[in-house]
């Protein structure tokens, strides 16, 4: 359904894409990952038709995208980071605009708005103004639009950030209903429990490089990387000899081939300041740390 090749964009020195090729097919999710920076937007706005690329190719659904914008327009929706509804109007008005805009008949567009807000959760919201909703709701209206369509290839662009616990869990159904009704997927996400639960294969990002692709199971494997996490109060002594990453207050982790027994040992007596020291097992962080050299930007659960 989606084929991007060897898309390159630079803004001034700064090179966003390079060489960069995105594929998915009919009915699978792909979760797009990267640190902020790493092109992950550059990408999916050039895929979108929002934004030219010095170089490359896109075609969807056959359609040569870059060529025949308004017609590969037709296949897709997107919804950017910015929530992007008209406060003005109702949730119901905000759906059947966009349905309309991307084509569809009165009788069409009058269904699917009933359909998608059935399927986020907005049901009961149905003749709220948007200046009226929560951030949650909000957001979830704000997918809405993009799939009231029923477009072919869907681009969500970190589509739960600051959302709460309910609106994460309306979008992961939904986008794994649309998915399994054939739809193609690229979903951006810094919150890996959402990859796990989408069940999503995976392509990894760093400085506008494709460096990583495939499943979940397939690059924990090849990138797995062992270590320990521990918590400790004070300050850390000077000493330890290890590369130490502090991932939040009090509490740090080492990867590589550390055990617990020799992280006591390098401790000394400092080891009675341990709160707790727990194994690492490989999983999505670890294996996004061993590829990029870098760990992904945490997002805090609401």
């Amino acid at each position: 359904m989606l084929d991007a090749r060897d898309l390159t964009k630079a803004y001034g020195d700064v090179e966003a894409l390079n060489s960069a090729d995105l594929t998915v097919k009919q009915g699978q999710i792909v979760a797009l990952l990267g640190r902020n920076g790493a092109g992950k937007t550059t990408m999916l706005s050039i895929i979108a038709g929002l934004l030219q690329p010095d170089a490359g190719t896109v075609r969807i659904g056959g359609v040569d995208a870059l060529g025949d914008p308004e017609r590969a327009a037709r296949l897709l929706g997107i919804a950017p980071q910015e929530t992007g509804i008209y406060t003005v109007l109702t949730v119901r008005e905000n759906l059947e605009f966009f349905g309309e805009l991307s084509g569809l008949s009165r009788n069409d567009r009058t269904r699917r708005a009933t359909e998608v807000a059935e399927q986020l959760g907005l049901a009961d919201l149905f003749d709220r103004p948007g200046r009226k909703l929560s951030g949650g709701e909000a957001r979830r209206l704000h997918t809405a639009c993009a799939l009231v369509h029923a477009p072919q290839l869907l681009l969500l662009d970190e589509p739960t950030v600051g959302a709460d616990v309910a609106t994460r869990q309306h979008l992961i159904e939904t986008v794994k209903s649309m998915a399994a009704d054939g739809a193609a997927v690229v979903y951006t996400t810094h919150y890996m429990p959402e990859v796990e639960s989408l069940d999503a294969d995976i392509v990894i990002i760093d400085e506008g490089r494709i460096c990583a692709k495939g499943t979940r199971a397939e690059l924990i494997a090849q990138h797995q990387m062992q270590g320990v996490r521990f918590e400790f109060r004070g300050e850390l002594p000077p000493h330890l000899g290890l590369d130490v990453e502090s991932v939040a207050a009090n509490s740090y982790r080492i990867l590589g081939d550390v055990t617990m027994a020799d992280l006591l040992d390098r401790f000394g007596d400092a080891a009675s300041q341990l709160v707790s020291v727990e194994s690492l097992a490989p999983d999505l962080e670890t294996m996004f740390l061993v590829v990029t050299g870098r760990h992904i930007e945490h997002e805090v659960e609401p």
